[in-house]
C-alpha cells in the first residue's frame, strides 16, 4: 500500500509539474473570455462582480488526486476594471479524494480590507491569511439577488471531469514575478 501511495503521489507531482511547465502567463484575452463565460453561465454575475472591490480570475485550474492530490492554475487580479498583477494558485491535499478535473474560478473580495490583505502578501494561504467561502452554485443560478455576507468568496465553474473534492483548504495564492 505504501508503494502504491508513493506511485500515485509521484504521478500527481509529474502531472502538475507538466501543467506548470506548459502554462504560459495568462493573457488579458483569456481573463475577458473567462469573465464572459461566467456571465453567460450565471445571470446577474456581472452585478455580483461589480460589487467586489477586486477579484481574481483563473481561466484554467487543473486538479488531480487519488488519496494524495494537487491543483495548479494561473490567473490575474483585476481591480477597477484593469489587471493589476498575475497570480498562481496551487495546493496539495491528502484524504478521501479521487479523480481529475479542469475548471475556472473567480475569487471575489467584497471589502477593501480583504483585498488589501491579499495584495500586501507575497504568498496568501487560505485558512491562515484569509478565509474563503466556496460557493458551489449550479450553472444558471441568478446571482443578482444573492446576499453575500462574507468578505471573500470563490466560485468554481465550467468544471470538466470528475473530482470528489471541492475544498480550497490548503490552497496558496502566489504573485507571479
Amino acid at each position: 500500500m505504501k508503494i502504491l501511495k508513493t506511485l500515485v503521489a509521484s504521478f500527481i507531482f509529474l502531472l502538475l509539474t507538466t501543467v506548470h511547465i506548459q502554462a504560459q502567463q495568462v493573457n488579458p484575452k483569456a481573463i475577458l473570455q473567462t469573465l464572459q463565460n461566467f456571465y453567460i453561465k450565471f445571470p446577474g454575475g456581472d452585478e455580483l462582480v461589480r460589487k467586489a472591490e477586486g477579484y481574481l480570475v483563473f481561466p484554467q485550474i487543473y486538479k488531480a488526486g487519488l488519496v494524495i492530490g494537487g491543483a495548479y492554475g494561473e490567473g490575474a487580479l483585476v481591480e477597477n476594471g484593469a489587471i493589476k498583477d498575475y497570480y498562481r494558485l496551487y495546493s496539495t491535499s491528502i484524504g478521501l479524494q479521487a479523480g481529475a478535473q479542469k475548471g475556472s474560478m473567480l475569487v471575489l473580495f467584497f471589502t477593501k480590507e480583504a483585498l488589501n490583505k491579499f495584495i500586501n502578501k507575497e504568498e496568501w494561504k487560505v485558512g491562515i491569511d484569509g478565509h474563503i467561502a466556496v460557493m458551489n452554485w449550479s450553472e444558471g443560478k441568478d446571482l443578482s439577488s444573492v446576499d453575500i455576507r462574507k468578505d471573500t468568496i470563490a466560485i468554481p465553474f465550467s468544471n470538466i471531469g470528475i473530482m470528489a473534492n471541492i475544498s480550497l483548504e490548503g490552497t496558496v495564492f502566489q504573485k507571479l514575478q
